[in-house]
Parts: structure tokens; sequence; C-alpha cells
């Protein structure tokens, strides 16, 4: 009996130490950015208003009708981004630095998984809006992405369980 409690001796640190320095690397992108950073990935988001340049596009009460056909924003941790523009899924790639600095491996666009049907402006003008975005950031139940100069802005409302 005393052999088992020395081998238990010996394995246990051994076996805590593995255990514990597997759960310290920062490898996994919420530990190395901070939570608040990927905390958008956790919700889907339903655009409210977009202001792209030349275009600005607010929150309609057709829009509070029709929901799903809203543009929407859903991501990942392990880096991508899907949604709808309205008409057609898109799909990209995105990646986080500090400070919610957001940049587009593969920016944003329609896939071509099956159907496409033409975009319409609001569809069109959303894409282009999204792969200039460089700056993410949640605040409660909105997510706003930006570009350095604000002249591009999106603003997403959070989707409820009661909205799916």
């Amino acid at each position: 009996m005393p052999q088992y409690s020395k081998r238990l001796q010996l394995i246990l640190p051994i076996a805590l130490s593995l255990l514990l320095s597997g759960c310290m690397t920062t490898d996994h992108p919420a530990q190395a950015l901070g939570q608040s950073d990927w905390s958008a990935c956790d919700h889907a988001w339903v655009l409210s208003n977009m202001v792209d340049g030349e275009h600005t596009y607010q929150y309609q009460l057709l829009w509070r009708k029709f929901w799903r056909d809203r543009p929407f924003f859903t991501c990942d941790r392990f880096g991508y981004v899907r949604g709808s523009g309205g008409i057609n899924p898109y799909l990209g790639r995105f990646s986080l630095a500090g400070h919610g600095e957001l940049s587009w491996p593969l920016p944003p666009d329609i896939s071509r998984m099956g159907k496409i049907y033409p975009s319409d402006a609001l569809e069109t003008d959303y894409l282009r809006a999204l792969r200039n975005t460089r700056f993410l950031e949640v605040m409660g139940d909105q997510l706003i992405l930006r570009n350095s100069d604000e002249s591009t802005l999106l603003e997403f409302d959070r989707v409820r369980d009661t909205m799916r």
C-alpha cells in the first residue's frame, strides 16, 4: 500500500504541472486578446445602422417586420465571419489584434455555395463597408465596426433568442 502512495506523490505533481501548463498557453485567441474583443463571436448580430462614406442606411420599420432579410454578422473564434448581406450569404476571414483592431486576410464576399441572386444596393454597400472596417467594439447589446477615420460605421443589435 505505501508503494501506491509514493507513486501517487510522484505522479500527481507531474500531472498537475502538465495540466496547468496547457491551460496557461497564449495560443488561444481569447486569452491572447482579452475576452471582450472576442465576445462579439458569442452572439449573432443584425444590422441596425450603416454609414459608408456616401450612403447611410438607418433602422426602418420595414426592417423590424422582416428582420431575417436584414444583413447580419456572425463570427467564430477561428477567425471566420459569416452572415447574409440581406439576399446572399457571405463568408470571410478576419483577425483581431489588441484593442479590437481588425484586419481581413480573406475579405468577406458572397459565398458561392448555392444559387446566387443579384445583389441589391444595400447588400453591395454593406459588403463594401464591412471590408473597410478596421475596429471592432462590443458595447452591451451593440456591436460597432468602423474604420480608422469613422467614415465607415456599421452598428449591429444583438439577436436575442426570441428573434430566432
